[in-house]
């Protein structure tokens, strides 16, 4: 039975392949051309130690985000037809209430996942980005606070690429050690926190305290609203 760094390599081997050679697939991942690192991995170059280069973890989950495949594919002997369909986009769902501690949003990468959920190319371009794939995660709303845009279930895509608070928007946030999903809004002196339900009342920040009370997880970008028959 092959090992996992055996499988890794072996499906690095196929992604070299399909990318045409290894500064191609570099080049996917973001990586200079002639990065070392995967090469090394690929020929097990000894480190000089005794030890050999091999696909640790957080590697191969760079990868799998990167390159859109499902987590754990890294780890999985395929064959040629296990190849993802390039119609198909994979986002990840994330408990964020498994991975916030004291210092905020903690690595969730064992604690927080919780499934891959597939959805069409052309639905991913309309609904979400025509330029960009990578960055965006699917957390479950929890409350009542911002319905009638999200309710209680709903899946709502964050863009953990955009955090920026310089323009209004709604936003997933760690305020005090509490998540919240609101419309941001910066005001003279303190950013403002908005619930669609007015209900609700909007509370702000003082920008002074922004830094040590605040963190932004992202910019919610849409919803996978689910269907209720009452």
């Amino acid at each position: 039975m092959k090992t996992v760094a055996e499988i890794r390599r072996d499906n690095l081997n196929t992604l070299v392949s399909r990318a045409g050679s290894l500064a191609e697939l570099n080049e996917q991942l973001g990586r200079k051309r002639n990065h070392p690192s995967l090469g090394q991995i690929r020929n097990r170059s000894d480190r000089g130690n005794g030890t050999f280069y091999e696909m640790g973890d957080k590697l191969a989950r760079d990868i799998e985000e990167k390159l859109g495949l499902s987590y754990g594919w890294m780890d999985t002997n395929h064959t040629p037809d296990d190849w993802p369909d390039d119609n198909i986009i994979n986002l990840k769902r994330i408990n964020i209430q498994a991975c916030c501690g004291s210092a905020g949003i903690q690595n969730y990468e064992d604690d927080a996942f919780v499934e891959q959920i597939q959805v069409s190319r052309p639905w991913f371009q309309e609904n979400i980005s025509k330029i960009r794939e990578q960055g965006y995660e699917l957390i479950t709303a929890s409350g009542d606070s911002m319905e009638p845009t999200f309710r209680n279930g709903d899946l709502i895509v964050v863009d953990r690429q955009d955090r920026d608070l310089k323009r209004d928007g709604v936003f997933c946030v760690l305020v005090d050690g509490d998540l919240y999903v609101k419309r941001v809004q910066r005001i003279p002196g303190a950013i403002l926190f908005i619930s669609d339900n007015s209900l609700y009342r909007p509370f702000e920040i003082p920008i002074k305290e922004v830094e040590f009370r605040l963190q932004v997880l992202g910019r919610v970008v849409n919803s996978m609203n689910l269907k209720r028959y009452d």
